[in-house]
């Protein structure tokens, strides 16, 4: 089935995504969310993070001298600000690149990264280094269902330069070809060396609004952000894992968005874009 098919046969069941949002999923690995929850959620949000910064890393808001390159708060929060973050409308999205019934519909917001200046003197504008796909507590197999998405919940605004986490476009489908090739699964970092073995480059940094969410694909190598400008920006990462294995040996017409860019990806070869360099986990 071709891309057009495949898109135009689930187009009347995605209210959230729109066809030229899914394409962008399964060709290059994310897909962007707008508003997906409110701004003030994301200032009273914002305001548990830096309590939680204090007391965490004697990290004061009011007193810069005291803020660190970066810092991240490796916990869930909660409370009722945060879980309305993870709104009706972000799950719904969600589900249309999962399938409603084919995820957990668990709904919790995760690792906090911060960022202040990371990276800041840096001779480069994409980091060369730190790039990974997140899932330290499992092993990696082409149809893991662990992590299903990551979503990257921006919870500050983030303009140019202001840090956003940066993505290697057409990563997910290098990773996937390597995983198809180790059916007993590989462990992360040996995931990481396979995949940077080669060159990558297709660099995309995250900008947005607060209550912008970015859904990618669970193989889509990313990095930290250089952070040269703007407030200290504030992300959330979280997953929205599978009730079972990714079916990408499904028929084509049964297939979710995220079984459609496994099965191409294993029929392509690699393609090396212009803009790539050697990087490093």
């Amino acid at each position: 089935m071709d891309g057009d098919h495949f898109l135009g046969a689930r187009e009347a069941t995605h209210v959230i995504l729109d066809h030229a949002e899914i394409a962008r999923f399964i060709e290059r690995g994310h897909c962007r969310v707008p508003r997906a929850f409110e701004r003030d959620d994301a200032a009273a949000v914002c305001e548990r993070v830096w309590d939680r910064m204090e007391s965490k890393g004697g990290i004061r808001r009011s007193e810069p001298a005291s803020w660190p390159a970066a810092y991240d708060i490796e916990e869930h929060l909660d409370g009722p600000e945060v879980t309305r973050c993870f709104s009706d409308r972000l799950a719904t999205a969600i589900g249309e690149l999962l399938g409603p019934d084919r995820w957990t519909g668990q709904r919790a917001w995760g690792l906090w990264p911060v960022s202040f200046s990371w990276c800041a003197e840096s001779a480069l504008d994409v980091p060369d280094h730190g790039w990974h796909v997140d899932g330290n507590w499992f092993r990696h197999t082409v149809d893991c269902p662990k992590q299903g998405l990551l979503v990257i919940g921006l919870f500050t605004d983030i303009a140019p330069g202001g840090g956003g986490t940066v993505l290697a476009e057409g990563t997910h489908r290098r990773a996937a070809r390597v995983l198809a090739a180790h059916p007993a699964g590989l462990t992360h970092r040996e995931l990481f060396d396979a995949v940077l073995a080669q060159p990558i480059g297709g660099f995309h940094q995250i900008e947005g609004e607060a209550g912008d969410v970015v859904l990618a694909h669970p193989f889509l190598f990313h990095t930290r952000g250089v952070k040269r400008s703007g407030a200290p920006r504030i992300l959330s990462n979280t997953e929205a894992p599978l009730r079972e294995p990714i079916g990408w040996r499904r028929p084509a017409n049964e297939r979710t968005p995220l079984e459609e860019s496994i099965a191409r990806a294993l029929h392509e070869s690699d393609d090396i874009p212009a803009d790539a360099m050697r990087c490093t986990f």
